[in-house]
């Protein structure tokens, strides 16, 4: 059988098996062997780095023996020196898939030098999307040596203070130099800090930018002013804010006066009353989607907002908000709710998250009212409402007929009741169920919605819930089930 197929056919045929077959096939012969890693073109690697050099020949070997990456991830589990890092990093460089790379995640746990990176961009000319752990010093302008690279993300991890003669560099920027427009389009930078130079000069050249992520940021760089940070807002369609509290205020006014194009705003942990309603007020006719975890910053006002008459007669010419995710956010109340509801905005909403919001079980009722004004709800997240009953959900699901999606993870009074509810309304509709960590539903639950929903295609659950007869019906009906990766 071994002569008979040839490499090509092989290869075909390892493509085609599930990843937990690879060490079987791989202790075959060494001729499937070859043949499986040059089948394979997405790669993680997970090294226990030394802080000597002693890693670097075995690295290079490994990756020799796979010259058709189109993927690659190198992880440490260990902290390496910022020498070994730039070395690793140039190694990667001098690979065999090196010019095939479209995507790196390069996650040393170290800083990587912008000298490093300035060595290693000629190899990777077909790289679109890089990620590092950190960077020292912050300097950029290896990046204009990626012609293709169309996203970037940064964990500042190793962040320390840094004499600022070191920023030299970036910091001389508009001495005559022309400023050319990188291709990035995706950009996340986390733990940035207000003083932190050289972060001007990308700011200025990111003028396609249509994601931007900032995380655990207290600035935008170079000094309190930042002045080149509004450049890059123009063309943004989605504007994401982690836990950037002493930052957010300031990022929402200039999105409220630059970003003309947003789609998608999300604030975790941060922004206050002022800058949210100003942004409202100014862009958010605009929005698709809002997804906010503002535990102390949000209140009805901004709901009213939302479904103020201006804002649904500039809707009129548009489309409306259609996802709206709002995340531990005590202070709303069931008033601010209907209000919004009643409007035309929040008939047209599609996709409703109240995760952990206490205005659950303040407001027997509510989401009865919800569904029965968001007649085009589709997608419903209640998670972590720890003190939802059957009783209430089930009042809901009764006008909720069009449902694909609904996760209720970590809803601990919930049982057997809910799974009959959602088959009896939406056992027709719905696709994707998330009831992990709900202690009172039982496996023969499971294996019942399992068995009765017709058009399911991923149930979200415990390992512990995944009986023989449960992966048996799964089988079938081409169900994936268990836990999501991570939990």
């Amino acid at each position: 059988m071994d002569t008979v197929l040839c490499d090509d056919l092989l290869q075909e045929v390892f493509r085609l098996l599930p990843p937990a077959a690879a060490p079987a096939v791989s202790l075959v012969c060494r001729r499937w062997y070859a043949l499986l890693c040059a089948s394979i073109t997405s790669l993680t690697l997970r090294l226990p780095v030394s802080s000597d050099a002693s890693v670097l020949a075995p690295f290079a070997a490994l990756l020799s023996r796979f010259p058709f990456l189109s993927a690659l991830a190198v992880v440490c589990s260990t902290a390496a020196t910022a020498q070994v890092a730039d070395a690793m990093l140039l190694v990667v460089a001098s690979s065999p898939s090196a010019a095939r790379l479209s995507g790196l995640r390069f996650l040393s746990d170290s800083s990587v030098s912008p000298a490093a990176l300035v060595a290693a961009s000629p190899a990777f000319h077909g790289l679109t999307s890089l990620h590092l752990t950190a960077l020292r010093p912050l300097s950029f302008r290896w990046i204009a040596s990626l012609p293709r690279l169309k996203s970037f993300y940064l964990v500042n991890s190793a962040a320390a203070a840094v004499d600022s003669a070191r920023w030299s560099s970036d910091d001389a920027d508009g001495n005559g130099e022309t400023v050319g427009a990188l291709p990035l389009e995706r950009l996340s930078l986390c733990g940035i800090r207000s003083g932190d130079r050289g972060i001007g000069w990308l700011w200025r050249r990111c003028g396609n930018l249509q994601w931007l992520q900032l995380r655990a940021c207290d600035g935008t760089g170079d000094g309190p002013s930042s002045q080149f940070f509004a450049s890059c807002l123009a063309g943004l369609i989605a504007l994401e804010l982690r836990a950037c509290r002493s930052v957010s205020d300031r990022v929402l006014l200039l999105a409220a006066d630059h970003c003309r194009a947003l789609k998608s705003l999300l604030v975790y942990d941060g922004g206050s009353q002022e800058a949210l309603h100003r942004f409202i007020h100014q862009r958010g006719a605009a929005l698709h989607t809002l997804d906010l975890r503002l535990p102390l910053d949000l209140h009805n006002d901004h709901l009213l907002a939302i479904g103020s008459e201006q804002v649904q007669q500039i809707q009129n010419a548009a489309h409306s908000l259609s996802t709206l995710r709002l995340q531990s956010c005590v202070l709303i109340t069931g008033d601010g709710l209907r209000s919004l509801a009643r409007t035309a905005t929040g008939a047209g909403i599609e996709e409703l998250a109240l995760v952990n919001c206490d205005v659950v079980e303040r407001e027997p009722g509510l989401l009865t009212f919800l569904s029965q004004s968001m007649c085009r709800l589709r997608r419903l997240d209640l998670s972590y409402n720890e003190t939802l009953s059957d009783k209430e959900l089930g009042a809901m699901l009764s006008s909720c007929h069009n449902l694909v999606d609904i996760r209720l993870r970590g809803c601990r009074c919930l049982t057997r009741g809910t799974l009959v509810s959602l088959l009896r309304y939406c056992g027709q509709s719905v696709e994707v169920i998330d009831i992990a960590r709900c202690l009172s539903i039982a496996a023969a639950d499971v294996e019942l919605f399992a068995q009765e929903a017709t058009r399911l295609i991923q149930m979200i659950i415990e390992e512990s819930l995944v009986s023989e007869e449960l992966r048996a019906i799964a089988h079938k009906k081409g169900i994936r089930v268990g836990p999501l990766p991570g939990d």
